[in-house]
């Protein structure tokens, strides 16, 4: 049967219809985002550095060009610095090396530790925090040994979706909110 939706408008959805529409629609977007995969996990986990086992927040491992090979990197925060973990070895003659998160001022580091394979960054932690948990991309410009021939410095993009949870999480020694058994992935 065919209606005249000139007569008939919103018949096609009853006089409550558009509003379960709507409802329901809302209720999925907010199922989706709340689902949306975390790009960071607090663990407990050997410390890059100090090879203890402690509550670390591990963002999730990025591949790049180390200028010969493949390397993956990764960012670990440990509550008291953020270190970006490769398995190249870093070159910090260029004083280049930083982190850039969304559009701000970068953070610089020049400090290195596990055989000149992690980068430090231990400066302005407070603030550095405060910006990975408000941003939403931090990106690692790096570059690798040998300084001879020299290589590229390589950006390294990390997503900060979930960071803010993650770091939660860390306050709580690894604790989920609801109290469960820490998380040892």
């Amino acid at each position: 049967m065919w209606v005249d939706r000139q007569q008939y408008p919103r018949r096609w959805l009853g006089k409550t219809g558009w509003r379960r529409w709507l409802a329901g629609g809302l209720l999925i977007t907010a199922v989706v985002a709340d689902a949306a995969p975390s790009a960071w996990m607090a663990a407990i986990k050997p410390d890059p550095v100090t090879r203890q086992s402690r509550c670390l927040l591990v963002s999730e491992t990025q591949n790049t060009s180390d200028g010969y090979d493949t390397t993956p990197v990764t960012l670990v925060f440990n509550g008291s610095r953020l270190l970006a973990v490769t398995e190249s070895e870093i070159d910090p003659s260029f004083a280049d090396l930083q982190l850039v998160i969304d559009k701000e001022p970068p953070f610089r580091s020049d400090k290195l530790a596990a055989k000149n394979m992690t980068l430090l960054f231990e400066q302005d932690v407070p603030d550095l925090v405060e910006k990975l948990r408000a941003g939403r991309q931090a990106t690692l410009y790096v570059r690798f040994w040998p300084t001879w021939p020299a290589t590229q410095s390589f950006s390294v993009p990390f997503s900060l979706v979930g960071f803010s949870k993650a770091y939660d999480n860390l306050n709580r020694n690894c604790q989920s909110p609801a109290g469960a058994a820490p998380s040892s992935n």
